[in-house]
């Protein structure tokens, strides 16, 4: 469990650091992108392929990593899917 929590913390660090931080006043980024679920790099809901293009990086990759941590946290990615499913709008 402990994994599971160091793990999804290095990927929010990371997208934070990607997007260049935190923007709590409601301003854009100096990059404006935001954060959808993507409609051309779907398998299920677009979620990992949204992210993906976030990212930059192949969808793929985040397919990948997020099989890996259902594996990991026994099934729990699988509600953190469905919580993201439910939260990102879609483009």
């Amino acid at each position: 469990m402990i994994l599971l929590f160091s793990i999804i913390g290095a990927l929010l660090y990371f997208i934070f650091a990607k997007s260049g931080g935190a923007n709590l006043s409601g301003e854009k980024s100096a990059k404006g992108k935001k954060l959808f679920r993507s409609r051309k790099n779907r398998m299920i809901a677009g979620v990992c392929g949204g992210i993906g293009e976030y990212l930059e990086i192949d969808p793929t990759v985040i397919r990948l990593i997020w099989v890996l941590l259902v594996f990991l946290s026994f099934g729990a990615a699988i509600l953190a899917y469905i919580v993201a499913w439910i939260i990102v709008p879609e483009k």
